[in-house]
């Protein structure tokens, strides 16, 4: 059985935006790797896994959690190493994985080139992406594979609810983090140019202490200056778990995200909901429509005159191309043999 290392930036069921991580680490587990998992900082789970952390749920230093790392690479054996969203860590254990010729590998759906991916990119035996927008820098690079995105369609098999439990069609659902990729302002400029009925709950917090805070001072400003503090209700943050009984109440989720997979967006599809996304998204989804372009006139027109598409085909196509079983097939091509 291969010793798979599944190094990421958290483990913690009750997190709103990582929680879907014991869910990868479970999933590579179920495919037939001895999974040992390293994570940044460790909250609440159930998994049954060797969870190793570094001790960010502490407060320890940077410098002290690399000791660490170094540490649980001299001595947990491991065939593979797998590294989940967090390129420095790719970074701090390449030499090693280099000196043992253990293939390491990399799963990055963004778009930034840092230092530490640009070091860890020459030991890496491949890097796994969702489409082909992220990792641009490695566009025509056979280290880049293009693999689609995942998500546990167990954990998300939720009961369909009856008529009179569902809001209706005019109430929108958001759910992401609150941060300047996600584009919330293009659905606030959208639901502005809709009738007084459209409202829209949106789901999550701000993240990233740096940039964050400031978009959303800019969001809430522009919710006043556009008139629409009765029509949206920021909820805040949501534990992953809680969401099972959010999603089915809808029956439209909205996400303004250019091109990359957000899965949110394949949660909710699996939940029953019709999504309304950008063009690039619904491409690398393989959902059949979306907006002719992402200004908020063309939003709004679009959800003006959409039709809910039937749960059962909403479903067949996270099914078909974004499970998180399958996606883990994909990379298995790649990571069982070494190559």
């Amino acid at each position: 059985m291969t010793r798979l290392l599944f190094i990421t930036p958290k483990i913690d069921e009750r997190h709103d935006d990582l929680a879907f991580a014991s869910l990868w680490a479970r999933a590579f587990s179920d495919a037939g790797y001895a999974v040992t998992v390293v994570c940044t900082a460790k909250g609440e789970t159930g998994l049954t896994l060797p969870v190793l952390s570094l001790g960010g749920e502490h407060g320890a230093p940077r410098w002290l959690q690399v000791l660490r790392f170094w540490r649980i690479l001299l001595t947990t054996p491991h065939d593979r190493a797998f590294v989940h969203m967090t390129p420095r860590w790719l970074f701090a254990g390449c030499w090693f994985w280099w000196l043992k010729r253990i293939p390491c590998y990399l799963w990055f759906t963004h778009y930034t080139n840092t230092l530490s991916l640009k070091v860890g990119s020459r030991v890496a035996k491949r890097m796994f992406a969702a489409t082909k927008e992220c990792l641009p820098h490695y566009d025509g690079n056979p280290k880049k594979v293009v693999t689609g995105h995942g998500i546990d369609t167990t954990f998300w098999d939720l009961p369909e609810l009856s008529e009179t439990e569902r809001e209706p069609a005019t109430q929108l659902l958001a759910v992401h983090r609150i941060s300047r990729s996600k584009r919330l302002e293009i659905v606030l400029k959208a639901l502005a140019l809709l009738p007084p009925e459209y409202r829209l709950t949106h789901y999550g917090r701000p993240q990233d202490p740096r940039f964050d805070p400031t978009y959303q001072q800019e969001i809430e400003s522009l919710i006043g200056t556009l008139g629409l503090r009765d029509r949206v209700e920021l909820k805040g943050s949501i534990p992953m778990r809680n969401l099972r009984s959010v999603y089915p109440r809808y029956r439209v989720f909205i996400n303004m995200v250019p091109q990359t997979i957000d899965k949110t967006v394949l949660e909710a599809m699996y939940s029953g909901l019709t999504p309304v996304m950008t063009r690039g998204q619904a491409d690398a989804i393989g959902y059949p429509d979306a907006p002719a372009d992402d200004t908020p006139e063309a939003v709004a027109a679009y959800i003006r005159g959409m039709s809910l598409m039937p749960r059962d085909q909403v479903r067949k196509i996270v099914d078909d191309g974004h499970s998180l079983k399958s996606l883990i097939d994909k990379m298995s091509v790649y990571i069982q043999p070494g190559t």
